[in-house]
């Protein structure tokens, strides 16, 4: 782990007391490590073996008339308020489960699914208090004449949501939400459709306005029905533009129907598993006219799509695929596969626009090169890695900020 965390982070996760100046970073870090269960909810340190042992002895002591998820949540937490907006959008799968999920938040719990008599119900509250150790969200299934087991953070209870109601928890798309998400997921959805990406994936999609839903269905079709799904992506159309969310990053903003059915299906294409010679990265990319693209860091996605009449006007089209899938030609160039803004199948990348720290005034190029190189989506293998990083090493980079990458664009374009 200590190879994705800067040193400073690392000393937080190892009791170092943080500068006043990082106090915001650390808090931001804090949320997270709780909800992987690195830290206990108090921040007082790693979970020790003793508690697993607690929470197991004690929920393996309960009897169940059918399988029981107790999940522990918490108020403060960013991804149990994302695991709420998810459980609200698939309303209608959680009332048919044929099981029940116990959601416990302090003092307070609530039941879907089947329910609970008053007695057992506070026994495993109880256990939920214990699972709350874990960090938030974390969770234990009972399954009668079984052992229980413990999950912990966002991807492992939503993993459990997904088997319980009959669905597969390894085809369907679980990505943990970034700060901005809630913003986009917290409002109320309309529906949610189950859709079945490329590659047989389930893809969740909260739709607002039933315009908008026919739309949608139009790409989906019947999508799978009564399966949980948490929200990866969401279309809504707050005014004249119909806007495509995944998480809290905006991916396309179209003006008619049309566009949108074209551009969701695109997106949907882009969660099938790559080709045996490619690799995907968590990158946005954008292509030239002229037959050449560039690859951006994805949390600059919404300010690419904001700003991309401009860029549209200067030859650029934005990649509204959840991830850049590349493959190197015979390990020397970079190619960009897959995208439906161009007709052509591959487009070699000219060039990386990476973001520099802001306590960072400058950085190496095999400093730069590493963070590109941890773009990658993973599971991986090793030989993507190396394949990767040897078809960087003459690739143009240019680090700095956001509006110096978009005026970097910009001038590129009318240099020609």
């Amino acid at each position: 782990m200590a190879a994705f965390v800067n040193p400073a982070a690392l000393g937080w996760l190892r009791g170092k007391t943080p500068a006043a100046e990082d106090d915001a970073a650390y808090r931001w870090c804090l949320e997270r490590w709780r909800a992987a269960g690195l830290v206990r909810p108090d921040g007082a340190g790693p979970v020790s073996s003793s508690a697993l042992t607690d929470i197991k002895v004690r929920a393996d002591s309960i009897a169940v008339p059918h399988s029981v998820l107790v999940v522990a949540m918490a108020a403060e937490c960013g991804f149990c308020a994302q695991m709420s907006a998810d459980l609200a959008a698939n309303v209608s799968v959680t009332a048919c489960l044929n099981a029940s999920v116990l959601l416990v938040n302090g003092e307070r719990d609530d039941v879907l699914g089947l329910p609970l008599t008053p007695r057992l119900r506070e026994r495993l509250a109880a256990v939920g208090q214990l699972v709350s150790r874990l960090g938030t969200p974390s969770g234990v299934l009972l399954t009668s004449g079984q052992p229980s087991r413990t999950v912990s953070g966002y991807p492992e209870v939503c993993a459990e949501l997904v088997r319980l109601s009959g669905g597969d928890a390894e085809t369907t798309v679980i990505e943990a939400p970034t700060s901005c998400s809630l913003k986009v997921a917290g409002e109320a959805v309309d529906t949610l459709v189950t859709a079945r990406a490329d590659g047989g994936r389930a893809v969740g999609i909260a739709v607002r306005g039933s315009e908008v839903w026919r739309t949608v269905r139009s790409v989906t079709g019947e999508g799978l029905q009564g399966i949980y799904a948490p929200v990866t992506l969401t279309v809504d159309r707050p005014s004249s533009l119909y806007l495509l969310y995944r998480g809290g990053e905006l991916l396309a903003r179209t003006r008619t129907s049309s566009a949108l059915r074209h551009t969701l299906a695109d997106v949907l294409a882009g969660y099938g598993p790559p080709a045996p010679d490619e690799m995907t990265l968590l990158c946005a990319a954008a292509v030239h006219q002229t037959g050449h693209a560039v690859l951006l860091p994805r949390n600059w996605m919404t300010d690419l799509v904001t700003h991309s009449s401009r860029l549209e006007r200067a030859g650029w089209s934005v990649c509204p695929r959840p991830y850049a899938t590349l493959r190197s030609s015979q390990g020397k160039a970079l190619l960009l596969t897959g995208s439906s803004v161009t007709p052509r199948s591959d487009i070699p990348v000219s060039g990386i626009l990476a973001q520099l720290p802001e306590s960072v005034t400058a950085l190496t190029r095999p400093q730069l090169l590493a963070q590109i190189v941890n773009w990658i989506n993973r599971p991986t293998h090793a030989g993507a890695v190396h394949s990767l990083a040897g078809a960087l090493r003459t690739l143009p980079v240019h680090a700095g900020t956001w509006p110096q990458a978009l005026a970097h664009l910009l001038a590129a374009s009318q240099r020609g």
